[in-house]
């Protein structure tokens, strides 16, 4: 076989359908042989062909080094890509680079457009994309993208050709018992390119037709051995022939004949004697008709072939939802044994009626049933199909509406199991989630808090992570269970991300601690913010078994800059901040600076120094009080008595009658600032002498206001930094002695948990006030392990014992036991006690029974103003201890 010159491959690479004289310019690379056969057909059907056909990526790389050499011209490139994308095929399309034969057009065939082909699209000239879903455009867009000369060319003629078209000439069998007859139809027939065979009978009529494949069969009406319309009812109802088309030729024009004829199947009856020009012209008509049927047929079977090739699962409805056609992949994945299963049913009631959980789901409520309706698309939409085993089946979509002719016709969706990539995200999910809480998990955190850290590299500012550790919450597993418990963690888990913004993050760490990451914070508002965290969680409801439970937890903060070197430190630092929180009495917020942070330690600080020299300077303090009410004969009282008005047991009592006074922090605006927020941040600035000083001037100046014989007394907390000032011990000394207060009516309370420095400096200063008879009280006693040691170290009156000792009295026999030797002890060493936290009259009655001396709490009285309490009716004096 000659080729032309320019086509120097060897020739055992020259494809089947070269011809001679002639080249089309087209290589197609195309792997699936499916696939590949049926671009052969498509092309040969629209009179292209084809000079190449290459079944692998390797070797289409050598025909680009065959082109560069100048060996080879071809005109157009058509590329198959693979389902899933392989090295060969990225190799081949690297090479196809710009720079690689840039006249030579290329036309991607794919079956979807992926990232890789879209960047290569970009960089290539002369490059296109068609998708497999748009296979019949491939013979108009390679028109599109030959040469002029080569897309106007007629193309060889049929002789040329090696293969023959795709078309072939109709075959017909004339079936006729005079010989001349059959003669002189078969010349004309053959004559007008019809291939003609004969046959004398009806019996030799049907084995003819029963053996071959004819697209004609034209009957004589009287045979032999039968009549035409016989014959024809024999063929139209026999497997091999029922669809081939037939005419009866007679004749007659006996009416009788023809309504036999056509009831048993014929498509026409033309006639003897008629013009054979008339005859000849019925039977083109009838050519034009089959040779319609078989372009629709081989289009039919086309689109067939793509659709079984597919391997997504493709299913067509009409416009009513009901299934018209599904490909054998929809079946496969579906779990049908056949597409008939599938055809004539409702779409919705039997593929999508549910969601993955079961739940029913109303046509009005399916985004897919209101796409077949209403026309409309849906692109990559992620549902769930119900297989025929009733199997909830995750996949993604695409729907689009089905037009012919302009007119809509029904819906195609074409579907694919999305089933392990969702088992897949799922195992990702799972390994970066807690499986109780379904929060972020430590290893999710850190990825957080690592792409956290480069933002705060690359933009500066700052952002916060909150280490959050629930209070004394083994209590609550003990008393109530791990089940009880879990759903606290979970409730916890909840009412924090409630708080979160969008780009802020939380994670439970383990146990019952979580971490909250802050992006893009202002260090002067941080206490402030952190600590509305601690409050959320202590303002929380919780119930459990019908009952409310009390739970706080301790916040640690770290702060996130550019300089901090891993997301580990960063947790870690948090994490001490939570453990200082704990030691300071827990329910409470500390900010962790390290020493080597100085210009973090100097923003966050700065802005508060100047906000509380401003409150002092403006007196934007406000003091509410808290009644201390004595425990004995409250079996006596009435609940609706002690309910919030506690301090009233007072006026019947000659006893002293105790208030704690409590600092709040006033804003220019009106707000309220709790002392949890500013009193941490004064201690480390060092002006927590000075608001200890304002303090204890405006409880002596209140005493002052109040009759001389008045029983009250104050309560007043003390900070660390006071404890190691002595110039603040001279200041309350001279303020005392200048007040004309009798000084036992003030008590002062330090926190055993406040690290007081130096035991030393703080019994000097405490003995130095006793001296004058001021009271002191050891608060939050029980926190910790050097509660006796104090005990031991500083002359105190009263302990105070620690509010979540109190809070479960009631429920756990443990804590009544250790309030009971708390109590016992401190009465050995003549102390008083009084409890805080205390919620309930059942409560008050455990303590009554474990012997201590007073109560506090929100019970007996929450916290007021002081002119909302007639201390002026507290006013018979009792012998103050």
């Amino acid at each position: 076989m000659s080729v032309d010159a320019d086509f120097a491959l060897p020739p055992t690479r020259i494809s089947a359908i070269a011809y001679r004289g002639f080249m089309s310019g087209i290589v197609i690379v195309e792997t699936s042989a499916t696939l590949s056969h049926l671009l052969q057909r498509t092309l040969a059907a629209s009179h292209q062909t084809v000079d190449r056909m290459i079944g692998n990526y390797a070797e289409a790389n050598e025909l680009l080094a065959s082109i560069d050499a100048g060996a080879v011209k071809f005109k157009v490139l058509v590329i198959g890509a693979p389902q899933r994308s392989t090295p060969e095929f990225e190799a081949l399309m690297t090479q196809l680079g710009d720079s690689r034969a840039p006249a030579l057009a290329v036309l991607v065939l794919s079956h979807e457009k992926t990232p890789f082909l879209a960047q290569w699209l970009a960089r290539r000239r002369n490059a296109f994309l068609l998708l497999w879903s748009n296979f019949g455009r491939i013979p108009a867009a390679l028109k599109q993208l030959l040469p002029p000369e080569a897309a106007d060319s007629p193309g060889p003629s049929p002789e040329s050709l090696v293969q023959a078209p795709s078309i072939a000439p109709l075959r017909v069998l004339f079936v006729d018992d005079s010989q001349s007859v059959r003669f002189a139809y078969r010349q004309v027939l053959e004559s007008n390119g019809f291939i003609v065979d004969t046959a004398a009978s009806v019996q030799e009529g049907y084995a003819k037709g029963q053996s071959g494949a004819y697209d004609l069969a034209i009957v004589d009406y009287y045979l032999p051995d039968g009549s035409g319309d016989e014959l024809t009812r024999r063929l139209v109802t026999s497997t091999a022939t029922r669809n081939m088309p037939i005419a009866i030729i007679t004749g007659s024009y006996k009416d009788a004949i023809i309504k036999r004829s056509l009831e048993a199947g014929a498509m026409e009856c033309m006639f003897k004697n008629e013009v054979l020009e008339l005859t000849l012209a019925r039977i083109k008509a009838l050519a034009r008709t089959i040779q319609s049927q078989k372009s629709v047929e081989a289009e039919r079977l086309r689109l067939d072939g793509i659709l079984r090739a597919v391997g997504d699962g493709v299913y067509g409805v009409d416009g009513q939802g009901v299934i018209t056609f599904a490909n054998p992949a929809a079946v496969r994945v579906l779990d049908y044994l056949d597409e008939q299963e599938l055809i004539g049913k409702q779409a919705h009631q039997l593929i999508h009626f549910a969601a993955e959980d079961g739940e029913r789901i109303g046509v009005q409520d399916s985004a897919l049933a209101r796409a077949y309706s209403e026309g409309s698309e849906l692109s990559s939409y992620e549902t769930v199909f119900w297989t025929r085993a009733g199997q909830a089946l995750p996949v993604e979509c695409t729907v689009l509406p089905l037009a012919i002719q302009g007119r809509r016709e029904g819906t195609v969706v074409v579907f694919r199991n999305i089933s392990e990539r969702k088992s897949a995200d799922r195992l990702r999910w799972e390994l970066l989630h807690d499986q109780l809480t379904g929060l972020a998990n430590r290893r999710c955190l850190t990825q957080s808090l690592t792409q956290e850290l480069e933002i705060r590299r690359e933009r500066g500012g700052y952002s916060a992570l909150l280490y959050i550790d629930l209070d004394r919450f083994n209590m609550i597993v003990e008393n109530a269970g791990q089940a009880a418990a879990d759903r606290v963690l979970v409730d916890v888990g909840h009412l924090l991300s409630q708080r979160l913004r969008p780009d802020d993050a939380l994670a439970r760490l383990e146990d019952d601690h979580y971490a909250l990451l802050l992006s893009g914070v202002q260090l002067e508002n941080l206490f402030t913010i952190a600590d509305s965290f601690r409050e959320l969680v202590k303002d929380g409801n919780y119930q459990l078994y019908g009952r409310e439970v009390a739970v706080s937890g301790s916040v640690g903060v770290a702060i996130l800059s550019g300089e901090a070197p891993s997301a580990e430190y960063v947790i870690e630092h948090a994490r001490l901040a939570c453990h200082d929180a704990k030691r300071r009495g827990r329910d409470q917020t500390q900010i962790y600076v390290s020493g080597a942070d100085a210009r973090i330690a100097r923003e966050l600080d700065a802005g508060w120094i100047v906000r509380l020299r401003e409150a002092l300077h403006e007196d934007r303090f406000l003091l509410l009080t808290q009644p201390i009410v004595p425990v004995a004969g409250i079996r006596d009282a009435d609940e609706a008595a002690l309910r919030s008005q506690g301090w009233r047991l007072h006026q019947h009592s000659s006893a002293e009658a105790l208030f704690e006074l409590l600092i709040r922090m006033v804003n220019r605006d009106g707000q309220l600032v709790s002392p949890s927020v500013f009193v941490p941040l004064a201690e480390r600035v060092g002006m927590m002498p000075k608001i200890d000083l304002w303090v204890i001037a405006r409880a002596l100046r209140f005493l002052a206001t109040l009759p001389a014989d008045s029983r009250v007394g104050f309560t007043v907390n003390l900070s660390n930094s006071t404890l190691q000032d002595p110039e603040a011990l001279k200041l309350i000394e001279q303020m005392i002695s200048g007040s004309g207060v009798q000084a036992n009516r003030l008590i002062f309370e330090v926190t055993e948990t406040s690290e007081i420095g130096s035991l030393h400096a703080a019994r000097k200063f405490m003995q130095g006030l006793r001296k004058v008879g001021v009271r002191f009280a050891l608060d939050d006693f029980g926190t910790g392990f050097s509660s006796i040691s104090h005990l031991k170290h500083l002359p105190v009156d009263f302990v105070k014992i620690e509010g979540s000792l109190i809070t479960d009295l009631g429920e756990s026999s443990r804590d009544r036991t250790m309030v009971a030797s708390m109590v016992s002890l401190a009465h050995a060493l003549d102390l008083g006690v009084i409890a805080e936290h205390v919620d309930s009259l059942h409560t008050l009655k455990w303590l009554a029974d474990c012997g201590a001396d007073h109560a506090q709490g929100h019970f007996l009285g929450e916290p007021v103003k002081l002119e909302e309490i007639d201390f002026k009716a507290l006013s018979t004096k009792a012998t103050l201890a």
